[in-house]
């Protein structure tokens, strides 16, 4: 490249060397220096726009007051995200203070953009490298030479870079009293292999993996790992193992450790794999086995994100007790813990059911008798659960007969009702002030059908949201005025996930009515399944010895009490025990509320998450209370921090639950054939059209506009063979 000429001439030049034979859509940016700050981005598609794009930034980009930046690579389509990015032509670098001549090897194009301050760009021989690998190159490099200045924040694949011979208008050269030109500098001119760079240290515990080399790989071949998930691999990933690549070597071993993850895989089996497969292209470029790790780790990201590419809000990482917490209460045995070991011995439910039950049982125990006093009144610890399954084979009415006849064993009138109306559900509360009220749903979609369709349950929603929350209710009705005074309602209800998820509205989150509850889901497993056999002789101990202590906790908390009036009247009650939160435990869940609350107002919808998480929050204090009344019988129940702990424990599951929920809110059966249908696609790479109009019994003109929608979705691939149509997932 002529460093000489006009400054419209190197600019050409300097593009022409950045950019070298790649293809795609290539960005300019633009950035404002007044107030707004207003950042404008121009497309051009190279390289037949390269000479439009250099007559732009040449004619008008440039002569405007504003910044003008690149990003060094090019894009799929017109957006700048780094999962859109096509071809990586070099490695870049925003050196900030660290000189361009101090680094091994010399970049090949370098420039000054402020005073004692650089940017700088490798130029790349092989434009088909994958752009996360020159992506950890670029970050090898700011890392290595951090300590001499270099932004160990400017290697990720969106970064801007400046344009050379334009303004910087952040700096004003005193002299000229104008802003300060992008010099420049005398370069290398060099292209680079990739091997060039392998002197630069990986950054330890900062890769995009962020996951350490495994130290259990398992010691069978990786073909013995497959042939052990071979039904559920496509006969081409025993190919992609198996065979030399003719082709894109990295393609290649990327859609072998996808596959891998699609049929259930564990990371460490998929890196097992991908060492032994014959695409493997790090042991052909002489690379080590943690480069593999690193690609098998980004397969499994980018197998979590299609796995979630429909979700409203997506998984959050953060973890709500630090690795010390959790160990302190790890091994902390409650009833909970005592409840859930007998009942997963009584049946093939799932476990987590049977910790929806168990926190039912203490509530329908304690609430009435146990509450927290606090600034902002008295918190009883009654608590709604919703059972959630996607099939008969998750047992969830099963989980529920179990707790609910345990615990009438103990309180034979705690059931209050199964089913009926809205009058029928507070003229029974009414009779019982005070007292815990079961309302136990089985199908509890029923009642949300009626809820949302008929126009008779109108309001039901707010009613049950004031009886959870013990507000005094009045139902007007004809002939007489039901009147519910100190309610305390206690839902355990349950239902099939995707047609409660049909029926849920937006309206019922952002409400606070679906908040209230406590969700638990799982997934069909056919191998948890107990086979049918003869009779067997029962083992009553585990059962009576939980009674015993459900007794023990009810006749403490219930034992009756003598009130005295004047002239010495004596009106007999019930003991109500206040539970205290110590300084140390109130600390500890004030952090812990503020953190779910800061999670929900990052989310993709805050609107929906933050009542949301601010709910699971008190549910969660809920729970401590009831954990620190029946680990101790207390005159006075003492909340300590490991209550609190241990709430927060169960506290992280449950609001994974309320997300999965949440993301099949208002799903039509339009979207959930669509689903279906790409999802069979995806385990069936290369299905022919008829064969999912057959499987799924569609019509002509539905399959057009299933296929039409995943297709402009960016989901799947169409090939022609002939006169079929065949599919792939993208």
């Amino acid at each position: 490249m002529e460093l000489g000429g006009s400054p419209d001439d190197v600019r050409r030049g300097f593009f022409r060397s950045a950019l070298s034979h790649a293809s795609g859509w290539f960005c300019i940016t633009t950035l404002t220096r007044s107030a707004a700050k207003r950042m404008t981005e121009y497309w051009y598609h190279l390289p037949d726009q390269f000479d439009v794009m250099v007559d732009a930034v040449n004619n008008d980009i440039v002569h405007g007051e504003h910044d003008v930046y690149f990003c060094p690579h090019t894009f799929k389509s017109k957006q700048r995200t780094g999962d859109n990015v096509e071809i990586c032509p070099t490695v870049w670098a925003d050196l900030d203070e660290c000189r361009p001549d101090s680094i091994e090897p010399l970049p090949t194009l370098s420039w000054e953009t402020s005073p004692g301050r650089f940017q700088a760009l490798w130029c790349l021989d092989d434009l088909t490298l994958d752009p996360i690998d020159v992506e950890d190159i670029s970050k090898r490099l700011a890392y290595a030479y951090a300590e001499q200045g270099a932004d160990r924040s400017g290697w990720d694949l969106t970064q801007l870079l400046r344009v050379p011979l334009t303004r910087n208008y952040k700096y004003i050269d005193t002299d000229a009293g104008e802003a300060v030109v992008v010099t420049l500098l005398e370069s290398a001119m060099s292209w680079y292999r990739v091997d060039e760079f392998a002197h630069w240290p990986k950054v330890v515990g900062t890769s995009h993996s962020a996951l350490p080399y495994p130290e259990n790989i398992p010691s069978s071949t990786g073909r013995e790992v497959m042939d052990s998930f071979r039904a559920r691999l496509p006969t081409i990933a025993f190919s992609l193992h198996d065979d030399v690549p003719t082709g894109d070597w990295s393609a290649a071993l990327y859609k072998l450790e996808l596959y891998c993850f699609e049929a259930g895989m564990t990371r460490e089996q998929v890196l097992r794999v991908a060492l032994d497969a014959r695409c493997n292209k790090f042991a052909r470029d002489g690379l080590g086995s943690e480069y593999v790790w690193s690609d098998v780790c980004r397969a499994s990201a980018q197998h979590d994100k299609h796995i979630h590419q429909h979700d409203v809000v997506s998984p959050i990482q953060d973890k709500l007790l630090t690795d010390e917490e959790y160990e302190q209460v790890a091994n902390v045995r409650t009833f909970v813990e005592d409840y859930i070991d007998w009942a997963s011995g009584l049946g093939d439910a799932a476990t987590q059911y049977h910790q929806g039950g168990a926190f039912i049982i203490l509530s329908s125990l304690l609430a009435g008798n146990v509450s927290l006093p606090t600034a902002f009144g008295r918190i009883v610890p009654n608590l709604w659960f919703m059972i959630l399954a996607d099939t008969t084979l998750t047992r969830k009415s099963t989980a529920m007969d179990i707790a609910t006849d345990l615990l009438i064993e103990v309180d034979s009138d705690i059931v209050m009702a199964t089913d009926g109306s809205i009058e029928g559900l507070m003229q029974g509360l009414s009779t019982r002030p005070g007292k815990p009220s079961m309302f136990l749903r089985d199908e509890f979609s029923g009642l949300l059908e009626q809820i949302t369709k008929k126009d008779y349950y109108a309001g039901m929603a707010e009613t049950l949201t004031k009886l959870y929350d013990g507000k005094l209710q009045k139902r007007m009705l004809r002939k007489e005025t039901i009147e519910v005074r100190d309610p305390v309602l206690i839902v355990f209800a349950g239902g099939i996930r995707t047609r409660v998820q049909q029926l849920l509205k937006f309206d019922h989150i952002s409400s606070g009515f679906i908040p209230r509850f406590l969700f638990l889901t799982a997934e069909s497993d056919a191998s948890r399944v107990k086979p049918l056999g003869p009779p067997t002789e029962l083992d009553t101990s585990g059962r009576e010895a939980l009674i015993d202590q459900m007794t023990e906790l009810y006749n403490f908390y219930h034992a009756p009490t003598m009130t005295v009036l004047q002239n010495d009247v004596r009106i007999p009650g019930q003991r109500k025990t206040d539970a205290v939160l110590t300084p140390e435990a109130w600390d500890r869940y004030n952090a812990f509320e503020r953190q779910m609350l800061d999670a929900g107002l990052k989310t993709e919808r805050p609107e929906l998450m933050t009542p949301l998480f601010d709910r699971l929050a008190k549910s969660t204090l809920r729970v401590a209370v009831l954990l620190a009344a029946c680990r101790k019988l207390q005159d006075e129940v003492e909340v300590g921090v490991d209550d609190v702990l241990l709430a927060i424990k169960y506290a992280q599951g449950w609001r994974e639950y309320a997300i999965d929920v949440v993301n099949g809110v208002g799903k039509s059966v339009a979207e959930n054939q669509l689903e279906t249908v790409m999802e069979k696609i995806k385990h069936s790479p290369g299905i022919s059209r008829s064969r999912l109009m057959r499987n799924y019994h569609l019509t002509a003109r539905e399959a057009d506009a299933i296929f039409a929608t995943l297709e402009q979705r960016g989901l799947i691939s169409i090939n022609k063979q002939g006169r079929g149509f065949f599919y792939h997932a993208v």
